[in-house]
């Protein structure tokens, strides 16, 4: 999605971020383990730590951007034609934790994130290559990706398996 206002931004985080906590909300705690939900075998809380350490993934690019660094994307090793692999190992570093340790990454990332976007102006957030690790992009690029239209995604996927239709990869 395309951004015209910070205002639409954050509304656009906070709205489908909500929507899928009440999603997750109502999934009980038993089930959270139930593999199947995407991929080869993925949990709802497999997707949620997915979620966690795609937005953490932003919050190191953002950390060393405002440091005057350009870091590399999207993640050490990997070419952004390369995130399948990276989903992967995601799945593979997170698939043991719990999920109250999984939904604190995911909550703690949220929060940060809104902060991040809350301190900086729409200039700031919009403006392409106004952050030059950016590049030609505006900061929004960046942070819908990894917060709301993410989010979206994943509320998909989730209500898809609760109605027992099969999913693919991302």
């Amino acid at each position: 999605m395309r951004y015209s206002s910070k205002q639409q931004l954050e509304q656009d985080i906070r709205t489908e971020h909500d929507l899928l906590c009440a999603v997750l909300d109502q999934i009980p705690e038993a089930r959270h383990d139930e593999q199947g939900v995407w991929g080869d075998g993925w949990t709802v809380k497999d997707l949620v730590a997915h979620l966690a350490e795609w937005q953490l993934m932003f919050l190191g690019w953002y950390d060393a951007g405002v440091k005057g660094a350009i870091p590399e994307l999207p993640a050490p090793g990997y070419k952004w034609n390369e995130t399948p692999r990276l989903n992967r190992g995601i799945w593979l570093k997170h698939r043991t934790r719990s999920l109250s340790s999984v939904r604190s990454d995911f909550d703690s990332g949220y929060r940060r994130i809104l902060e991040i976007v809350q301190g900086l102006s729409g200039e700031q957030l919009l403006l392409p290559g106004y952050f030059d690790w950016t590049g030609s992009h505006g900061l929004t690029t960046y942070l819908g990706a990894n917060t709301a239209s993410h989010y979206r995604f994943a509320m998909k996927v989730i209500k898809r398996w609760l109605a027992g239709r099969f999913h693919g990869r991302e």
